[in-house]
């Protein structure tokens, strides 16, 4: 992972941050890097099943109101195209940003053998393609949130990751 990469993937979680909060939700840092940042600045020299356990800690828990906590994973991929690991321990949603979408899923939903692509939903929020990523407002958990919100996130989003 390149710099470059590494910092695209931090904005992608500020923005996932705030418009979560702008929603209403508490939002709890959860990664590796804030729950265990000696680990992190270690993270050559550990080695094991504890260190990859670690360091696939999803991004976030998000509380909304009522109390319900819901783990968050945040992916940035440029291209819109997000590969499903197998082993991966959590359950939890995955939000996948590109230069232009914000998309969800849960993982357990996703499908282990096909490279999903943040083009098969649509800025506008209507229901398209036949992938697993779908509009914030087409997932369950996230019903009657307010769309004007997300709309300024991903606009945000379209301004800082326009290269």
């Amino acid at each position: 992972m390149t710099q470059e990469d590494m910092i695209k993937g931090r904005i992608a979680e500020a923005i996932v941050k705030c418009m979560f909060e702008d929603l209403g939700f508490e939002v709890i840092p959860y990664g590796y890097e804030h729950t265990c940042p000696t680990i992190a600045k270690k993270d050559r020299l550990i080695k094991g099943d504890v260190k990859n356990i670690i360091r696939k800690a999803p991004d976030f828990i998000i509380i909304d109101k009522e109390g319900n906590a819901t783990f968050i994973e945040v992916k940035y991929r440029a291209d819109g195209v997000f590969k499903k690991e197998t082993d991966y321990p959590w359950d939890c949603y995955i939000i996948l940003l590109s230069k232009d979408y914000i998309g969800v899923e849960q993982y357990k939903n996703l499908d282990d053998e096909t490279t999903m692509t943040s083009n098969d939903f649509n800025p506008d929020f209507k229901k398209a393609g036949s992938g697993n990523f779908k509009s914030l407002l087409d997932v369950p958990l996230f019903k009657g949130l307010d769309k004007n919100i997300i709309l300024s996130n991903r606009d945000l989003l379209k301004k800082y990751m326009k290269d």
